[in-house]
């Protein structure tokens, strides 16, 4: 008698597993370990497609999460109800009381929390406090819904803080604002961070002013990033430029799985955009990759914030692993291969990947077919072979 046991296959990704490594779902979808997750409220399990870490308790699937949790603007996170929670006068939103209690200012006159000073009693500056948020404005359109927001650390090398403050808010207008940034000021010099407004990539691309306001900083100003000690380039995009759950694990596959060329093309190695994330440990202490906890697992506070793609955020899928640079075409290399690599996955099937569609000479085939629209991204990776990681001469964009 046979003892061949019948192989099923997953509802999501289609791959064939055993009847005992599959879970049944209330509809009853059968998913595999890394397809699916376990809702610590509802106690099912569910598609991982909208399920949310929800801080100090675990995992929500999607109904749970919307029904019977709340989110911190500030901290970027999901709490259950059960927490308390503090509105904020000016910003109208709410904040965990943690948040509230180390950056909430409490006006004793009007006996509110605000985010910042209190607007009935006084008035702020240019550079706002780190927790600064306004509500975000989606400048240009794509059919994909996709949008790009950058944070780019830089040091004011010269000290007029308040002169390059003001020239920035003068040429940028709405499109950026300032907040401070304590990390910037561990090389001996001043500086703030500079925060964009969600942008399509037609709408950088195209935004002279941008890109005249950067090289005017750097030459009069002496503002510098790249050859600073402690500076990033953040690129956030928006998560409703996914297609899908699936398609976001495409996404996240490529890069992960392309670590050594994304740590050059982003020019550094750091303990603030960690690759090492994704990797498990088998009974025989033998690691594996697995994307998992990046889609589905409950977050692991800073540690998990501080790494090469950062998925807690609610709207957005933070890249982390760019220098930061004043150097108008390393900006939009960057904000051009988080495009790419979005774009390049959008549509792959499972027989695509498994003919190799993830690999690192695909992708570079891809951009090579499209140099067009990512000129910038195309001349950076025709020589990324020759670049080093955390070199300033070599890399420096």
């Amino acid at each position: 008698m046979s003892d061949e046991v019948e192989l099923l296959a997953c509802a999501n990704c289609s791959s064939d597993y055993r009847p005992d490594e599959l879970a049944t779902t209330p509809n009853g979808d059968m998913l595999c370990s890394d397809c699916r997750i376990y809702c610590e409220r509802c106690e099912d399990y569910r598609w991982e497609d909208g399920s949310r870490g929800v801080e100090g308790v675990g995992i929500y699937c999607e109904s749970c999460a919307d029904n019977y949790t709340f989110w911190c603007e500030s901290c970027e996170s999901t709490y259950s109800d059960n927490e308390s929670s503090y509105h904020l006068e000016d910003i109208g939103s709410y904040w965990c009381d943690g948040c509230c209690s180390d950056h909430a200012n409490w006006c004793d006159s009007c006996e509110v929390y605000n985010r910042d000073s209190c607007g009935s009693c006084e008035s702020g500056g240019q550079v706002h406090q780190y927790s600064y948020k306004p509500n975000p404005i989606f400048y240009g359109e794509d059919k994909n819904k996709l949008h790009f927001g950058i944070e780019l650390e830089m040091e004011i090398r010269d000290g007029e803080l308040v002169d390059s403050s003001e020239y920035i808010m003068e040429m940028m207008g709405d499109f950026v604002y300032l907040k401070e940034d304590s990390s910037i000021n561990t090389g001996g010099y001043k500086g703030f961070e500079m925060v964009s407004h969600p942008a399509t990539l037609e709408y950088y691309a195209s935004n002279k002013n941008l890109w005249i306001t950067l090289d005017y900083l750097r030459k009069v100003h002496n503002a510098r990033s790249w050859d600073a000690k402690s500076c990033g380039l953040h690129i956030h995009i928006s998560r409703a430029g996914f297609k899908s759950g699936s398609h976001t694990h495409r996404f996240l596959s490529l890069i992960y799985k392309n670590s050594d060329k994304m740590m050059k093309l982003g020019g550094r190695s750091s303990t603030y955009a960690k690759f090492n994330d994704v990797y498990k440990y088998d009974e025989y202490d033998r690691p594996y990759f697995t994307l998992a906890h990046k889609v589905a697992h409950p977050s692991n506070g800073m540690t998990e914030r501080y790494s090469a793609v950062n998925t807690q955020n609610e709207h957005t899928l933070e890249l982390r692993f760019f220098r930061g640079t004043m150097n108008p075409e390393g900006v939009l290399s960057a904000i051009q291969l988080a495009h790419a690599t979005v774009e390049y996955t959008r549509d792959l099937t499972l027989s695509d990947v498994k003919m190799g569609a993830l690999s690192w000479e695909w992708f570079a085939d891809w951009i090579q077919a499209n140099n067009g629209m990512y000129p910038e991204l195309y001349m950076r990776m025709s020589r990324v072979d020759k670049l080093v990681v955390n070199s300033q001469e070599l890399a420096n964009a």
